[in-house]
């Protein structure tokens, strides 16, 4: 099969092009795709370049790419709720037993990906592979956090420190659909997208200092993660929380461990999330995506051809919606 593959960690010129790559092996827990189509995400160049090989370890050769859309072509033994021919979208985890680090090994950029049956979710109808494959890593990160760490709720006030990115667009709409009031917070140029989607209200963080905003709030969601908990504790309603990504330690101490807190009686708290592949929770977003509560931005597209170019995209740090591989000409 065609595959773009990696064999040392390094700059984009690591990434190779290879026509007759062995096709993957299925489990009995697994189903084999044919991907139509795979999102690019920062995560497959940070993998990439060697960032998390504490977590990942060492093993080569690679195939990159988490976000994958495409139809199944065989299905393993125990596997009863996807069939042959089935249009699909998921969060690939090609490991037989769930892992918190699962997700990253990975393997859309190729022709053909096996992952778990419990990783998908039925393809929507009204979008296309395209669209499908630029949705589950971003949209599951901010719908399990929002979900399953704020428990937000109708009439909730929410705070979205980097709403205008991949992560944050997918968090305010989610939001929204549940019935949330949220203040978006990103450059004023983003402004105009972030309302169009049913913020309440839009903050330029390079005009003002968040951290003198009047409102209070249940949940903030640090999508940026570029302050500590003691710069946004002061903006939390007694029981509110701030949600983030990523881990910061003293954060963490900060919340759990401050007595002035407890002794007033406040239950304000600092946690984290780690994005899981859940074709249950997919299915909820898959969900809203038919109710046209939910919606993708692709700012590109490109061939496996292009893929250093795509590469070099997302690093520039200058995508304002989703980039994607085409597969299906292959």
């Amino acid at each position: 099969m065609k595959a773009i593959v990696i064999k040392e960690f390094g700059s984009v010129d690591v990434l190779q092009y290879v026509d007759n790559y062995p096709q993957p092996v299925m489990a009995d827990n697994q189903v084999l795709l044919k991907v139509y189509a795979a999102g690019i995400n920062p995560l497959d160049w940070k993998i990439r370049q060697g960032q998390l090989k504490a977590l990942l370890g060492s093993k080569f050769p690679l195939i990159l790419g988490n976000d994958a859309s495409g139809v199944v072509v065989a299905v393993g033994k125990l596997v009863r709720d996807f069939k042959v021919g089935d249009e699909v979208f998921c969060l690939l985890d090609a490991n037989q037993r769930a892992s918190w680090t699962g997700f990253a090994k990975s393997g859309a950029y190729a022709e053909y990906a096996v992952t778990r049956a419990d990783t998908l979710a039925h393809k929507p109808k009204n979008i296309t592979h395209q669209q499908a494959a630029s949705i589950p890593l971003a949209a599951l990160t901010a719908y399990q956090v929002l979900m399953h760490r704020a428990h937000i709720k109708q009439g909730d006030k929410v705070l979205i420190n980097g709403a205008s990115g991949g992560v944050g667009l997918f968090a305010l709409q989610i939001a929204k659909a549940l019935g949330a009031n949220v203040t978006a917070i990103c450059s004023e140029r983003h402004h105009h997208l972030v309302l169009g989607l049913g913020a309440n209200a839009a903050i330029d963080y390079k005009t003002q200092d968040i951290r003198h905003i009047s409102q209070k709030f249940d949940v903030i969601y640090d999508v940026v993660a570029n302050m500590p908990f003691v710069s946004y504790q002061h903006l939390l309603n007694p029981n509110g929380v701030v949600v983030s990504n990523v881990v910061n330690p003293m954060s963490l101490l900060a919340t759990q461990f401050n007595p002035v807190l407890k002794v007033l009686g406040f239950k304000k708290r600092y946690t984290f999330a780690w994005v899981k592949a859940s074709g249950v929770d997919l299915a909820q977003i898959a969900c809203l995506i038919e109710r046209n509560q939910l919606q993708t931005f692709i700012e590109q597209s490109y061939t496996l051809s292009n893929i250093k170019i795509a590469h070099a995209h997302s690093e520039s740090g200058k995508v304002q919606g989703k980039l994607v591989l085409d597969l299906s000409a292959l």
